[in-house]
């Protein structure tokens, strides 16, 4: 039996994503579609007993917790840095150079061991992004108060999450790099005894089923 549902939301699309750049640490604020994805999402979870949304601080997050606090205003609302994207270092402000692999795949994985060389050296240590969204994580779940939360972040702490989350069954894949959908929503159940298992990841029914009315 599941006492408790936590709610995992990516992002709307932002600026920066329609023109194939880089985010990590920088900011880019989300755009027209974006900010619909976000209604979508927020009206998807309007109905689901939310009582506490966390959302990372950084401002393409905070922009889609919002559309959502304004659909369940009662809810408490909280920031935690350890949710914010993970920081990609010369990366950031680029063009985002796994698009390439579609259109020169023999450039990619010629190029890409070099990339990701430089961009240990000059972005976060994957060590020290696992333990600020795993102490992140572990807050969250140690709010003892009731309903359900929603917790909007983004991709590689959606990932991160993902891979080191139960899983309920063998429809949820957990992989180490999963194509995280923006504004996607994935569930989280918390059963009786305090545990954590994953029980939906990514799914974005709520955008494809209102999909033919973006932009009327």
């Amino acid at each position: 039996m599941y006492i408790k549902t936590i709610y995992l939301i990516r992002h709307g699309t932002t600026e920066w994503m329609e023109q194939g750049l880089t985010h990590g640490a920088l900011n880019s604020p989300l755009s027209a579609f974006g900010e619909w994805e976000a209604q979508q999402a927020a009206e998807a979870l309007k109905d689901c007993g939310i009582t506490h949304i966390f959302s990372s601080p950084q401002g393409r997050a905070m922009q889609t917790a919002g559309f959502i606090a304004k659909k369940i205003p009662n809810a408490k609302f909280t920031q935690l840095d350890g949710l914010r994207e993970m920081g990609f270092g010369f990366r950031e402000g680029k063009k985002n150079f796994y698009s390439k692999k579609a259109t020169s795949p023999f450039l990619f994985y010629i190029t890409i061991p070099f990339f990701h060389i430089i961009m240990q050296l000059t972005g976060e240590k994957g060590k020290d992004m696992r333990k600020r969204v795993m102490d992140a994580w572990q807050f969250i779940l140690a709010q003892d108060e009731p309903g359900n939360f929603a917790v909007v972040s983004h991709s590689a702490v959606l990932n991160m999450l993902a891979h080191t989350l139960s899983a309920s069954n063998n429809d949820v894949k957990k992989r180490k790099r999963n194509i995280v959908g923006t504004c996607s929503i994935s569930k989280v159940k918390i059963d009786e005894q305090g545990q954590p298992i994953l029980t939906q990841f990514n799914s974005v029914s709520h955008l494809n089923k209102n999909k033919d009315n973006y932009g009327h």
